[in-house]
Order: C-alpha cells, then sequence, then structure tokens
C-alpha cells in the first residue's frame, strides 16, 4: 500500500474519534494504540473501529471528495472557484498527477489499512462479554465498502463492471506494520479484487447484529451494501433479495413528502441506514466548500443550471438540491461549521435498486411500483414505462434525481456503459488515472490505467 505513504510502523490514530458514538462506548480515548503490539481488549478494538471510522470522515474521502469528484465529473455540479484540480475534472481531462485523486486514493488505504488491524487484532481478544465475529463484521464491511467505492473509480472496464477483463486493485488484507508490509503489490484482476468484497460483505451479513446505532453499521447496513455490490455486478436476483430483505424487515421508513429535507436538516431520520456522523468537535468542510463567500463559504461548487432545470414541475428534490438563496446550492449540506452529517446509504437508494433489478429480470409491474413509491414522495405522478428498457431509463433517471449530490451519478453511469453521455469520447477516461507518484515510487509494479 502506497510505499510513499508507509515507510513507518503504523500507529492507529485515534483521538476523540466520532463523538457522536461516544455516548455509546463506556472508556477512555486513547491517544494512539501501538499496532505492533495489536489490540487486546475489547475496549482496544472498539476504539479501533471508531478509528476506521474517523478514516471515512476525513476531508479527502466523505468528508468532502467521495460526494463532490463523482458528481462534478458527471452531470450534477459545476466548478465556480479556483482549484486547478477541481478545474480538471469538471472539465473531464484528468491528469494522473491531479492531487485531489491521489488524496482521495491514499486516505481510502489508510481506512482500510485501519480495518486491516481490527481484522488481525480482534481474534487474539480474550474476553467471554466480546463478540469477535460481530466486530470482525464491522471492520470488513468497512473494507468492503472502501475497496469497492476504490473499484468503481479507477477499476473495470469501459463497458462496466463484472464484464470480464476489468481491471481491479491492489489488494492489501494484512496491517501496514513495517516497510516491508508496505511493499507495492502489483494490480489484482478485477474479478480478485470482487471476490475480497463480496466475501465481506457476505461475513458481515451473517455475522453483524441488527442493533440500530447512530453512525455505525449493522446486518442491514450489510444487506444494503450487498444490493449495491449485486447491481454493479449485473446480478439481479441477488439485487432484489438483497434490497428487499432491508425494506420488508429492516425497520427504516420513507419521511414523507412534506419533511423530505429533513433527512439532511434534522439528520438520522427513519431512512438512514447508513449515516456517517460529525458534530462541532469533529467537522467536515462539505457546506463550506460549496457555499459562497457571502455565507461563509468558498463557492468553490454549485448545482448545474442544466440540471436543476431539468426536475420536473412539483419535485420537491429541486429545492434540496438546488436552493434559491443563495442560489444553486444543495441543502443536503447547509452548515457552514461542518456539522452536517454525510448519507452514507438510505432506504430510497434501496427501492431504486430493487426497482432496477426487477425490471432487468422483465418483473415490469413490480419495478415500476418501487420506481413510483420514490416518485411519489417526492410530489410526483406514476410513471409508466411499457418495457424493460423505458423502465431502466426511468430509474437511472429518477436516481439522478433522488441521489444527486451524494456521489453516485459518475459510478451509476459508469457501470450501465454510459459513460459517453457527459461529452467524453475516449473510453480510457470511463476509469480515472492511479495516481502517478504511486505508480512511479511502486517502479511500476502498479500499472497505471491505459490511456493516463
Amino acid at each position: 500500500m502506497m510505499k510513499n505513504l508507509f515507510k513507518i510502523f503504523a500507529l492507529l490514530a485515534i483521538i476523540g474519534l466520532v463523538p457522536a458514538c461516544e455516548g455509546n462506548l463506556e472508556i477512555e480515548p486513547y491517544n494512539s494504540l501501538d499496532a505492533s503490539t495489536g489490540f487486546k481488549t475489547k475496549q482496544d478494538v472498539d476504539a479501533a473501529l471508531l478509528g476506521g471510522y474517523s478514516a471515512i470522515q476525513n476531508s479527502n474521502y466523505y468528508g468532502l471528495q467521495m460526494q463532490v469528484l463523482p458528481d462534478l465529473y458527471a452531470d450534477i455540479i459545476g466548478h465556480t472557484g479556483t482549484f486547478p484540480t477541481y478545474a480538471q475534472v469538471a472539465n473531464r481531462q484528468l491528469l494522473a498527477d491531479n492531487t485531489s485523486l491521489t488524496s482521495l486514493w491514499n486516505q481510502v488505504y489508510v481506512a482500510i489499512d485501519r480495518t486491516n488491524n481490527v481484522i488481525a487484532s480482534a481474534p487474539g481478544v480474550s474476553d467471554p462479554s466480546f463478540n469477535v465475529n460481530a466486530a470482525l463484521g464491522e471492520a470488513r464491511l468497512m473494507r468492503a465498502f472502501h475497496y469497492f467505492n476504490l473499484l468503481c473509480l479507477y477499476g473495470g472496464a469501459p463497458e462496466g463492471f463484472n464484464k470480464g477483463g476489468g481491471l481491479g486493485l491492489p489488494l492489501y488484507t494484512t496491517p501496514t506494520l513495517s516497510a516491508e508490509d508496505a511493499a507495492p503489490k502489483a494490480r489484482a484482476t478485477e474479478a480478485e479484487t470482487w471476490t475480497l468484497i463480496m466475501d465481506d460483505i457476505n461475513f458481515a451479513v451473517a455475522n453483524l447484529l441488527p442493533t440500530k446505532v447512530n453512525g455505525r453499521v449493522n446486518k442491514f447496513t450489510a444487506q444494503a451494501l450487498k444490493a449495491r455490490a449485486h447491481l454493479f455486478r449485473g446480478e439481479w436476483a441477488d439485487a432484489e433479495a438483497a434490497a428487499n430483505e432491508v425494506i420488508t424487515n429492516g425497520g427504516y421508513t420513507l419521511l414523507p413528502t412534506a419533511t423530505y429535507a429533513n433527512i439532511w436538516l434534522s439528520q438520522n431520520s427513519t431512512e438512514a441506514i447508513w449515516e456517517l456522523q460529525f458534530d462541532v468537535n469533529n467537522t467536515n468542510s462539505i457546506a463550506f466548500w460549496y457555499y459562497p463567500t457571502a455565507n461563509g463559504g468558498r463557492n468553490e461548487f454549485t448545482t448545474l443550471a442544466a440540471f436543476r432545470d431539468a426536475h420536473e414541475a412539483g419535485d420537491v428534490r429541486k429545492a434540496v438540491n438546488a436552493s434559491t438563496a443563495p442560489a444553486n446550492k444543495t441543502q443536503k449540506y447547509t452548515r457552514i461549521s461542518g456539522t452536517d452529517n454525510v448519507m452514507l446509504i438510505r432506504l430510497a437508494e434501496m427501492y431504486l435498486i430493487r426497482a432496477e433489478a426487477r425490471a432487468q429480470q422483465n418483473k415490469l409491474s413490480d419495478a415500476v411500483a418501487d420506481l413510483n413509491v420514490i416518485r411519489n414522495r417526492a410530489g410526483l405522478p406514476n410513471a409508466s414505462p411499457a418495457t424493460v428498457a423505458e423502465a431502466v431509463d426511468a430509474i437511472l433517471k429518477e436516481r439522478r434525481f433522488e441521489l444527486a449530490h451524494e456521489g453516485h451519478r459518475w459510478l451509476d453511469m459508469r457501470r450501465v456503459g454510459r459513460w459517453n453521455a457527459f461529452g467524453l469520447t475516449e473510453d480510457f477516461r470511463s476509469r480515472w488515472p492511479l495516481p502517478q507518484r504511486e505508480v512511479q515510487t511502486s517502479g511500476n509494479i502498479i500499472a497505471q490505467n491505459p490511456g493516463y
């Protein structure tokens, strides 16, 4: 894993992690734990798990980049600021030395290493009250989430995913405790990468508890990620079954039309399957980067006018996706102080996954019913696609409006092979470049994506 990042022994820094979860922990926070000696108690492991969530909160991951970059590369967000790295993304002319992409890649591997430390240490904890498999399930689900995100951006094939011949990732499944552990690894195949992802998800489904704790994953979070993964793999029956399990048995409910904006304004709603927690002591910079200087922000990003105007009349999501004052800013991130939570998985996505999976199996009436659950909640009338192709198009359209500013749009168009919908004409640009520095410092052991 990134030789330049890990030349020293790994210490898992877990200072004041995920404050919103602290009420669920009866431990004193550690300044650091020496990864070379491992985690000896269940308190150690739980603190290390919180360190895993903290890695996701970083501004180079879901504290900013993972939502913004994919939507900026697609047709949701425009660039109104001055950072040249973001201009590259908006212009869809990425270079391998783009520091925003490099920082994202590196931070996700930091997150992976934190989960690997838990996975290596948890089985050694001797405590009758410690549920080792649940802890492993939590860590392995996070690891699957990380590799899934990297694969969606940097791997696969121009045609999509699970198509054969796709590119995978350097895979690390043990902790980085020394420079030798961090030695560069060649990229696995896409199939090998998927095997790791799906093995981790299935272990989490089998071992996580259904208990809901704000900000932390549970059995239904695992089922939801399973549904998403099967959707990307084109495994329609499996995607339908996993999404159905969450919808039917997860105990989550959609907020009504009148309070749709409260999914983000009130936080931790009944719709949230996995919502990343932030507060005054643990902040992000998302609203700051969106909002204009008059509101205390930087004005680097804005909702594209074409996207704003594409909403149907009466769609309550329009006001959330493109505000009027200040103009064209998302209302999903409004707290300049950085205390907005970040939605990683929510129930509306499960309905849309089930709809698409059903459509692809020619269960057209059931697919349309799921689609219209989301349309009706948005204040819109029923859609009535007459064919499978029309239904899939209608579902992709609905995903565009429902999941805007959450980082889904580019990944959706990639997985269905429609990456050229945004004016791209070179198929190599369907995959983002691996960081140039990582390729170079590996002695080209890590192969760059073709074309870059």
